[in-house]
């Protein structure tokens, strides 16, 4: 793997297990905050459109692994982008404090298991 490649493994464990480690201490908390940031129904679309764009925007990984570049970090990259968007899609549809409870429970394990897959997958190989 080259340089930059590192970094951006590095850059992904840290991306996904942060966000987990918040999800599954405090999913209460963080379900609060995330509905008092998305309440309005103007910034509830704007959030679904960043989820849409970071879900399909991580489709152009895709052709970049096949056509280019065989490097692992950019099926880590995909599954990761691919995540986000979804729960970003997720909160915006279902902005109520128990669901989002429930749902940074879910995610909160689905970036575990990114983290870990970050790990094993890319960095420890």
């Amino acid at each position: 793997m080259d340089k930059f490649g590192r970094y951006y493994s590095w850059l992904l464990l840290a991306a996904t297990a942060l966000p987990a480690l918040v999800r599954l201490a405090r999913p209460r908390q963080f379900a609060e905050l995330t509905s008092e940031r998305i309440t309005a129904a103007s910034k509830r679309a704007r959030h679904r459109l960043w989820g849409w764009v970071s879900l399909l925007g991580s489709a152009v990984l895709v052709p970049v692994y096949l056509l280019y570049s065989r490097q692992r970090w950019l099926l880590v990259a995909f599954v990761i982008g691919v995540l986000a968007g979804v729960e970003m899609i997720r909160n915006s549809a279902s902005p109520e404090t128990e669901s989002l409870t429930r749902q940074n429970r879910l995610f909160g394990v689905a970036y575990a298991a990114c983290a870990l897959l970050t790990y094993f997958f890319l960095i420890r190989k």
